[in-house]
C-alpha cells in the first residue's frame, strides 16, 4: 500500500508513538502524542488522515520492537482502517494531544523464525475515554524477495512530478457516482514518500476522502478503510471510481482497467 516503508516514514510528522509496554499475550500499551503543525492547528478536530498516521506508526513499532522484524525488511500495509468512536478530539491550546494506544496482534505468519505478516488492532483512549479504533494488516518482505515482488518497478523517489491542488481530478460526476484520476503534490512527502517505489497509501486514502466530500458535501467523514489487492504504480496514472449511499461512499482504485484497491468512507451527520 505504501503507508509503511522500510524507514517508517519520510520525515517527522504530527504523530509520535512511545516505546511499547507489555499488556498481555501479543498485546501492548503505547503512549501517543499528536502535535500541532502547519495544517493541523490547535482548537480544530484531528483529521482522519492523522488518525491513520497513528495506526501506521503503531504498526511500525509493533513490527520493529515487538515482533522482531529486521530493519532491512520492507513493511507494506495491505489493509488499514481508522474511525472515531465519538466526536473527533480537538488539539488543546497547548498544541499537543496525549493519548494511550492499546495494540493487539491477532495473527501472524512466521517463516524461518521471522515474522512475514501480521494482523493487528488499535484502541486509542484519552484518559479513560475511548476516542478511536484502528486496524491493519502488514506484510513484511525481506530484501532478497522484495525485488522479485516488485519486478520492473521504478526506483524509490522517482515519482512523476505533479502539483495537483486535489487528490481527485474529476472526469465525470453524475448523482451518486464519480469517476476521476488520482493526483498528488510532489513537494509533500506525505503524498509522495521518497522511500517508496509506488503510490503512497496516504494519497490513496486522501483520494477516497475527497471523493466522499464531492459526492456528499457537508457530511463529515468519521471513518475510512482501504484494502490493497496490488501495488499501485505511479504510471499509468490510476483512476478512482466512487459510489455514494446514505451513510457511506465506496471507492475503487483502478489501474490498467483492473481494480487494485478498494476503500470505504463512513459518513457522520
Amino acid at each position: 500500500m505504501g503507508i509503511l516503508s522500510a524507514a517508517g516514514g519520510a520525515e517527522p510528522g504530527p504523530v509520535r508513538v512511545g516505546s511499547p509496554s507489555a499488556a498481555g499475550t501479543d498485546a501492548w500499551h503505547l503512549g501517543v502524542r499528536v502535535t500541532a503543525r502547519a495544517g493541523l492547528p490547535t482548537g480544530e478536530p484531528v483529521p482522519l488522515l492523522v488518525g491513520l498516521e497513528l495506526v501506521r506508526h503503531v504498526g511500525v513499532t509493533l513490527a520493529r520492537e515487538c515482533l522482531g522484524v529486521p530493519l532491512d525488511h520492507h513493511l507494506s500495509m495491505r489493509r488499514i482502517g481508522f474511525r472515531w468512536t465519538g466526536r473527533p478530539p480537538a488539539l488543546p491550546e497547548g498544541g499537543t494531544l496525549g493519548a494511550t494506544a492499546f495494540a493487539r496482534v491477532h495473527s501472524r505468519r512466521v517463516r524461518r523464525g521471522t515474522t512475514t505478516a501480521f494482523d493487528a488492532s488499535v484502541t486509542v483512549r484519552a484518559g479513560s475515554r475511548e476516542i478511536a479504533h484502528g486496524s491493519g494488516s502488514v506484510q513484511c518482505i525481506d530484501p532478497l524477495t522484495y525485488p522479485l515482488v516488485r519486478g520492473s518497478a521504478p526506483p524509490a523517489g522517482s515519482a512523476p512530478v505533479r502539483h495537483d491542488e486535489s487528490p481527485v481530478s474529476v472526469l465525470q460526476q453524475d448523482g451518486d457516482r464519480l469517476l476521476g484520476r488520482i493526483g498528488w503534490e510532489s513537494d509533500d512527502p506525505w503524498q509522495v514518500d521518497p522511500t517508496l517505489d509506488r503510490l503512497s497509501g496516504h494519497t490513496l486514502v486522501a483520494t477516497a476522502l475527497r471523493a466522499a466530500d464531492l459526492l456528499r458535501p457537508g457530511r463529515p467523514a468519521v471513518g475510512v478503510s482501504m484494502g490493497i489487492d496490488r501495488f499501485v504504480e505511479y504510471t499509468p496514472r490510476p483512476e478512482v471510481y466512487a459510489t455514494a449511499a446514505t451513510d457511506a461512499v465506496e471507492v475503487s482504485v483502478l489501474q490498467n482497467r483492473a481494480v487494485v484497491a478498494r476503500g470505504e468512507v463512513r459518513l457522520g451527520h
